[in-house]
């Protein structure tokens, strides 16, 4: 029965071809080129040095006596 229904389809797929080329439409798929990949490059800027906590000019935090 599958097969039966697929072979409909074809013809029915290959009839709307027909009717459709003598309008004018192409029905057939263009293939189309694909584009060359582009060369990527990353830009990155070099990491700035890390001051050291020794310079800080206030204290983060402060002991508490209890």
């Amino acid at each position: 029965m599958q097969t039966l229904t697929e072979i409909v389809a074809a013809v029915v797929v290959h009839s709307s071809a027909a009717a459709f080329s003598h309008f004018g439409v192409p029905v057939e798929a263009h293939q189309v080129e694909q584009p060359a990949p582009a060369a990527r490059t990353v830009a990155r800027t070099a990491p700035q040095p890390a001051t050291p906590v020794a310079d800080c000019p206030t204290p983060r935090s402060k002991v508490v006596k209890t």
